[in-house]
């Protein structure tokens, strides 16, 4: 491969969105569920980023059964993208309806089956022979069912509704919340992500009409590219996102600015909820798990995030943060009654009970026991 600016530009680019997507993922299975979904799609943004790189290299013969799996990514890349905005703002998850969002990916798929199931020598040949136009390539010539020049306006179409009704429902939140803490580097974030992902459907769907098919390929296809870098690295100065931190206060607060009348559960389903939590807090004691979020709980329990939410705000008088404090706080007393860990530090005490550190652990020992660690430890010996 030859070393120019324009390969570095494209390497880095993808270095730097499967990292992020990397980083979310790992950090999404210990803390926030939803940034697992946000890592999935960097690394089909990165997917996309490469083939694009492929194409105007001319590198794409080279792997030939990646051939017109582009779109495919393309495809679900744009509803994932939208079923993570509406995880953060709202705490729904993914349930079986979302399931219609898969129907252009299927479409696509039973559409070009004859293409994926080709020998790689034949998708050699293909590639060969559309490479050196890229806007040929693009073309979709192969398709069964629609004419030549269906896909790549009818992409534009998907994105552009899934960018309007993300754009929506990011609009409706941000009137409601506090925005301060995580909420404030979400929705900054979350707005210079749309920006950017407005500038991949806006050029094909605005200007085709003014400007030539080639160009328009290289501004749809480089600003993917773009959005893959800029976003990524700009995850770096948004750590309470790509880390995530302080999403249990964004979700609570999503809940409290909800209308009143949706702020009810009906006995029985709290009751199922009681006895879940009482088998998943008590017996198991899964708030001893490092970086244990409300999506962790919601996940393990089977209750939406939101009604989880509610039942702990009106039901429990409390919050997630301080419901999962005070039971390892209390989990804590025990291990220091018991005499049996006196060799370890406070530090060590506090990762035993659950916390990242000392200081939290500090705090929290403070607030519901009106007394520091130290004092309450000093207290015990006195009475021995």
């Amino acid at each position: 491969m030859e070393i120019t600016a324009v390969n570095l530009f494209y390497l880095f680019s993808m270095f730097i969105g499967s990292l992020v997507g990397l980083i979310l993922i790992f950090f999404g299975f210990q803390k926030n569920r939803h940034n697992i979904l946000l890592g999935i799609n960097f690394l089909l943004l990165t997917y996309m980023s490469l083939i694009v790189w492929l194409i105007t290299s001319g590198y794409y013969p080279h792997f030939p059964f990646l051939y017109r799996t582009g779109n495919l990514v393309a495809f679900l890349f744009m509803p994932l993208m939208y079923v993570y905005i509406r995880m953060v703002l709202t705490g729904r998850g993914i349930t079986s309806k979302d399931l219609i969002h898969l129907l252009p990916v299927l479409v696509f798929i039973f559409d070009f089956w004859p293409v994926f199931m080709l020998d790689n020598a034949d998708k050699q040949l293909l590639i060969q022979s559309e490479i050196s136009n890229p806007v040929l390539f693009t073309s979709y010539s192969q398709s069964r069912f629609f004419s030549f020049d269906f896909y790549t306006p009818f992409r534009s179409l998907v994105l552009a509704f899934y960018w309007g009704i993300s754009v929506i429902l990011i609009w409706a939140n941000a009137k409601k919340q506090d925005i301060k803490g995580f909420a404030k580097e979400w929705f900054v974030w979350i707005k210079i992500f749309m920006g950017l992902e407005f500038l991949i459907f806006f050029p094909f769907l605005f200007l085709f009409w003014a400007i030539d098919p080639l160009t328009n390929f290289f501004l749809i296809h480089l600003t993917i590219v773009i959005i893959t870098l800029i976003t990524g690295f700009s995850l770096v100065f948004f750590p309470k996102i790509l880390y995530g931190m302080d999403q249990n206060l964004f979700v609570e607060q999503s809940i409290k600015s909800k209308p009143e009348k949706n702020e009810t559960l009906s006995e029985q389903k709290a009751k199922e909820i009681e006895s879940k939590l009482d088998l998943v807090l008590i017996k198991d004691k899964k708030f001893l798990l490092h970086g244990y979020s409300i999506h962790s709980l919601a996940a393990d329990i089977d209750i939406p995030v939101y009604i989880l939410t509610l039942y702990i705000n009106h039901h429990l008088k409390t919050n997630f943060s301080d419901l999962i404090n005070q039971k390892r706080i209390a989990e804590s007393c025990k291990l220091i009654e018991t005499g049996k860990f006196e060799h370890l530090s406070l530090t060590g005490l506090a990762e035993k009970s659950g916390f990242n550190n000392r200081n939290s652990f500090t705090l929290a020992f403070q607030k519901f026991k009106n007394v520091s660690p130290s004092v309450y430890i000093k207290s015990l010996k006195t009475k021995a």
